[in-house]
């Protein structure tokens, strides 16, 4: 069992990949409308590699290094890819909110699969946890029958292709810091999605460009994030902090569209709140025994 602090630090990781996602698709939602969704991957990814490179060794006093295993970046690269074009597709036939409950199963799939795949201890706890945060987004969405069609077996592919993304950082060599793991995402998703791209492409107007910046830096550090939050802490003790992308979802829509929240998706959040509290007290206590 990992110590407090290395599952605190996994924590705090995932909480800030869910932010860093939940950025990068509020500033692609401004980017939609004028360009194809394999050119807003493509241009983010290219402009995302030099921004990496020059973070790197300004922050983080390092530099991108070659992974002994390359075969996983690219592996991972390829799952999410596929991932965001099925969860894109999804979306035009459901609506935002209804297709993030069905994302929102990842968690979910990911204990499950944690469990089967990596025989992890998963406790009443996790369960209870995980299933009550699920419950919470329920309640702060509280989506319609028409969610349940077809097309939400896009979303719960994606679903699924997440989660075992997430899972398959486990095998990513310690050596690999925040940055390589970020930089050989964007390499693999630029080089997976060109021949996409290159047929759909059209003028980028150079206006944008502080936009595309941004979903690069946004994007890449939440799929470093979280790949190192996942290789820090067991996944079953980080998928109820999944969730937290609600909130970050909540505060982001507030500060950029003016939109106030609806009292469910504040009781919906704090469900989610309460429930990782819970768990994560529950567990510090629990370590704290065995010590």
């Amino acid at each position: 069992m990992q110590p407090i602090s290395q599952v605190l630090r996994g924590i705090i990781m995932m909480c800030l990949a869910s932010l860093s996602f939940t950025l990068n698709d509020t500033i692609s939602k401004f980017l939609i409308d004028d360009y194809h969704i394999s050119v807003i991957i493509f241009i983010r990814s290219v402009v995302a590699l030099p921004m990496l490179v020059i973070i790197a060794a300004v922050i983080g006093r390092t530099r991108i290094r070659w992974s002994r295993r390359m075969w996983l970046h690219a592996a991972r690269g390829g799952l999410n890819l596929t991932a965001a074009y099925l969860y894109i597709t999804g979306l035009r036939y459901l609506s935002l909110a209804e297709a993030t409950v069905i994302l929102f199963s990842s968690p979910l799939v990911v204990i499950a699969a944690s469990s089967i795949f990596f025989k992890e201890q998963v406790g009443w706890q996790k369960w209870a946890a995980a299933c009550c945060s699920f419950c919470g987004v329920l309640v702060a969405i509280r989506p319609g029958a028409e969610t349940f069609q077809v097309a939400s077996l896009f979303i719960l592919a994606s679903s699924f292709l997440y989660a075992m993304n997430s899972l398959t950082a486990r095998w990513l060599p310690h050596e690999d810091h925040l940055w390589t793991v970020s930089f050989y995402g964007a390499v693999f998703s630029a080089l997976f999605v060109a021949p996409v791209a290159i047929p759909n492409w059209n003028h980028v107007d150079s206006a944008d460009l502080l936009l595309f910046g941004g979903a690069a830096l946004c994007s890449s550090l939440g799929i470093g994030l979280n790949s190192l939050a996942y290789r820090l802490a067991p996944a079953s003790d980080l998928a109820p902090f999944a969730y937290s992308g609600l909130v970050w979802s909540m505060a982001v829509t507030w500060l950029v569209w003016g939109t106030i929240p609806e009292i469910w998706t504040f009781l919906g959040a704090g469900v989610i709140f309460s429930s990782s509290f819970f768990y994560f007290v529950s567990s510090k206590k629990k370590r704290e025994q065995k010590v």
